[in-house]
């Protein structure tokens, strides 16, 4: 298949190549004639969950469970994208999760264990398809969709602007956090793509600038500070000192801006201190609740069974990722989620060794910043949309990595089972 992005002529004007581009890109999955019907439908599939990630949230939903299930039934898609490590291991924590929600009658949680198995199958299925092109191309779809997103949440400003002009628009997704973090990413796969692909460097620029608009309009503090940690780990690990010091002053010039001239501040002055007070009575009433069950938690989404009983202020979460995941899922929870994170992070630290996708490794690297950052006021990344487009970006883990998986394997405990590959892949984890 050729490159989409190599047929557009260099003669167009920045703006018509722009235009161009946005148009090729949406289109591509329907233009290209792969040899391989196989690559095909992946093609298809991997650009139809894109799309559907900045879709309402119930047609994103469908997307990645049609996907788990179509994972799932299939023998030689499921082995494939059950091999990468420490699988097992994590499907038995989701699992247990569904049954400790079930002891408590946490029904919510119950769903949104089967919601969790679900992603990681579809993330599994991303990961064991994803070529260069395809991954690139699916980057480009996400900055393609990014640009209605904006465009809904202006419309949703001005038609709430008179009645309303503290109001933090939606966009297409069901909360501004969770609109705010998928910003975060956008922005960072746009400057992925700018240095990976400078020929278009004006519509990256283009989707950059109307992405940090929207993310004025969401008011949300963690994806702001998110967003500029993941910014920089990028420019500094490309070494654009300059850039980011460009960065950092302007940044520093809008948030003394704020200070001097309040109005231009997204929120009002005391949101700040309110979103803080909020905060601290919600961690005050998760570590309550930690105390009560501290092993196994009391399933997904546990916060809402608890918040009345300790006189917490009423929210969906613990908006701390450490303290969300003990509450839900205790310390055995945590454990075990540590050790995936800790093979993943080993996984990137190896490809960065041995320098494969090294721009995909940086941008992976800032997506992980974005979320344990994020993570400390906030848990978004608990949601189909947020983490549909955080395992697309670690789907670049699949590309170049079978050498690599070997020295982040567990040991096999069978070896006379060593020559059965079938048996070795489920074995081996």
């Amino acid at each position: 298949m050729r490159n989409i992005i190599s047929e557009c002529p260099g003669r167009f004007s920045a703006g018509k190549k722009g235009m161009t581009f946005i148009v090729r890109t949406a289109r591509a999955f329907f233009a290209a004639k792969d040899s391989s019907a196989t690559t095909d439908w992946n093609r298809v599939a991997v650009v139809a969950l894109t799309v559907s990630i900045f879709l309402p949230f119930y047609i994103c939903i469908g997307v990645v469970c049609y996907l788990a299930l179509m994972t799932m039934v299939q023998y030689r898609l499921r082995l494939k994208a059950f091999s990468a490590p420490y699988t097992k291991l994590l499907f038995a924590f989701l699992a247990a999760a569904f049954f400790v929600a079930a002891v408590y009658n946490n029904y919510q949680g119950m769903a949104y264990s089967i919601l969790i198995y679900a992603v990681v199958t579809c993330g599994l299925y991303l990961r064991s398809v994803m070529t260069r092109q395809l991954f690139n191309q699916a980057m480009d779809t996400a900055c393609v969709c990014s640009i209605w997103c904006v465009l809904i949440a202006l419309c949703q400003k001005a038609y709430f602007f008179a009645a309303a002009p503290d109001y933090r628009p939606v966009s297409v997704f069901t909360n501004t956090n969770f609109y705010g973090m998928v910003l975060e990413f956008v922005i960072i796969i746009a400057l992925y793509r700018a240095f990976t692909n400078p020929e278009h460097l004006a519509f990256y620029g283009a989707v950059l600038g109307l992405n940090f608009i929207g993310l004025y309009l969401t008011g949300s503090y963690s994806s702001f500070v998110a967003m500029l940690c993941a910014v920089l780990v990028m420019l500094g690990y490309k070494r654009k000192t300059k850039l980011a010091a460009a960065f950092l002053l302007g940044t520093a010039a809008y948030l003394a801006l704020c200070v001097l001239v309040p109005s231009f501040a997204p929120r009002g002055a005391g949101s700040l201190e309110t979103t803080f007070a909020q905060r601290v009575s919600i961690w005050e009433t998760s570590l309550r609740g930690i105390e009560e069950h501290p092993l196994f938690g009391m399933g997904a989404s546990a916060y809402q069974m608890i918040y009345e009983q300790f006189g917490g202020y009423k929210t969906y979460h613990c908006h701390n990722l450490l303290l969300d995941i003990l509450l839900n899922f205790g310390v055995v929870g945590l454990t075990v989620l540590c050790i995936y994170g800790v093979a993943l992070v080993r996984l990137l630290i190896l490809r960065f060794r041995n320098n494969v996708c090294t721009d995909m490794n940086v941008l992976a690297a800032a997506a992980m910043a974005a979320v344990l950052v994020h993570g400390m006021t906030d848990v978004t990344i608990l949601w189909a949309q947020t983490a549909a487009l955080f395992f697309l970006i670690l789907s670049s883990f699949g590309i170049g990595s079978a050498f690599l998986e070997e020295n982040i394997m567990l040991p096999n405990p069978l070896a006379e089972y060593a020559d059965d590959r079938a048996g070795a892949v489920y074995l081996r984890n």
